[in-house]
């Protein structure tokens, strides 16, 4: 019974362990972004945090796949479809993007 328990242990920490980095086209995605309603941080390492407004932020796993931005994280999962990829407003010369018909800005 106990063989049986840390194996399932070390599965448990392996596939948890094996979080697979950003792909090269996806690293214009790193970094912190907000928008009006969400915070969210992105890194190179396949690792962020999401955070809705006024309530508790989570670190969470990260894909950015088939034009969406996906955030896992113990029971819970958060995913955005991406309108437009990251981009310069001439006007402010601020970085952007369009997730869900929401503006985020990158700080």
């Amino acid at each position: 019974m106990k063989i049986k328990f840390t194996l399932a242990v070390f599965s448990l920490l392996f596939l948890t362990a094996c979080q697979k980095p950003l792909d090269e086209q996806d690293l214009i995605y790193i970094g912190s972004w907000s928008s009006r309603k969400h915070y969210v941080e992105i890194g190179a390492n396949g690792y962020g945090f999401y955070q809705r407004r006024n309530r508790t932020g989570v670190e969470c796993r990260v894909k950015v796949k088939n034009k969406r931005i996906v955030f896992n994280w113990d029971g819970g999962r958060k995913s955005f479809c991406i309108d437009t990829p990251p981009s310069v407003e001439l006007s402010t010369g601020m970085v952007f993007m369009v997730l869900d018909g929401r503006e985020f800005y990158k700080h």
